[in-house]
């Protein structure tokens, strides 16, 4: 039933988006949570944050209002790159429930703060491709990754979704690889620049300096219906890239290249999860890329039967998983 109204009924794919986003974020709704902060906060977000804090119902309503809109945003991103039909709301619809499968984080947080930038960059890293050099593009992916770092530390590791990317498209040229650089810089250098001139720097840097984590903590609690959540997540996740992988071949060269972009996607950015392990914050950084995968994957399927199930579990496991965290 799932995949053939996101196939078929426009209207009503706006109706089931709204709806099940309603339903989930209703605890939420309910009882509205502050702000989370973690240890890996960065300027951007200290802001929001601050200006927030204590406002524990405008937070709640403020992120639900984002994921909706990072969801149809990054759905309008996938048909207008010819990846996804234009009449389908199905990845917005995947995107949306990914990140409704928490009620501890349905407030403001840095992850949904990156995500944001994230989306921005993917979307101009598309359109690169598109240009006849694709230089100003390549600047501003690279100024939304820096961004997204300026809200969550960990996000710095997507630098690396860019500069393989660059490899993707065969832009060898130094002059890519610089753009790409002073994009990332960019933000930085305002920042520092600003505590340079409220004489902040130091103690600024010396904060920085002590959220640094080298390696990731491995050894940290994980609970059992995260640990179920996430093993399926990765199962289907994989089955879905084995999928996209086989049938990319009867595509064109703008389908492969731009796949390839969201395949790098998802496998960098379980590097930045890594660092999240035991908060369940992975979620937020897997969601760009696995919405597409298991929207391909799903929307592959010729007999509809096999797709409405497979989704029914994923969405079964989403709600289950969220009843568990509201305990």
């Amino acid at each position: 039933m799932f995949v053939k109204t996101f196939r078929n009924d426009y209207l009503l794919q706006l109706v089931l988006l709204a709806i099940t986003s309603l339903i989930l974020w209703l605890p939420a709704f309910i009882s509205p949570l502050a702000p989370i902060t973690t240890g890996f906060d960065t300027p951007i977000y200290k802001v929001i944050y601050e200006s927030l804090s204590s406002l524990k119902a405008l937070s709640t309503i403020l992120a639900f209002l984002l994921v909706i809109i990072q969801g149809l945003i990054i759905n309008s991103i996938f048909s207008s790159n010819q990846l996804s039909p234009s009449t389908t709301f199905f990845p917005a619809f995947i995107y949306v429930i990914l990140l409704s499968s928490n009620y501890a984080l349905m407030t403001i947080s840095p992850l949904l703060i990156q995500n944001t930038f994230i989306i921005f960059s993917i979307y101009f890293l598309f359109h690169s491709f598109d240009k006849t050099e694709g230089l100003d593009e390549v600047f501003c992916s690279s100024l939304f990754v820096s961004l997204a770092f300026l809200s969550f530390m960990p996000s710095i590791l997507f630098i690396l979704w860019i500069w393989f990317s660059l490899l993707n498209y065969r832009f060898y040229k130094w002059r890519y690889w610089v753009i790409s650089l002073l994009g990332f810089l960019t933000p930085i250098i305002f920042v520092v620049t600003y505590y340079f001139i409220i004489d902040q720097l130091s103690s600024q840097a010396l904060a920085f300096s002590e959220n640094i984590d080298i390696i990731p903590n491995f050894f940290v609690d994980v609970k059992p219906i995260e640990f179920v959540f996430y093993a399926v997540i990765g199962f289907l996740g994989i089955v879905s890239l084995m999928n996209l992988l086989s049938s990319k071949a009867d595509n064109n060269i703008n389908y492969r290249k731009k796949t390839n972009i969201l395949v790098i996607f998802s496998s960098i950015a379980i590097l930045p999860g890594l660092y999240s392990l035991g908060n369940d914050y992975l979620i937020f950084f897997l969601a760009p890329g696995l919405c597409y995968l298991f929207f391909h994957f799903l929307n592959a399927k010729r007999k509809l039967i096999y797709s409405n199930i497979i989704f029914s579990i994923l969405l079964l496991l989403i709600i289950t998983k969220l009843i568990i965290s509201l305990n």
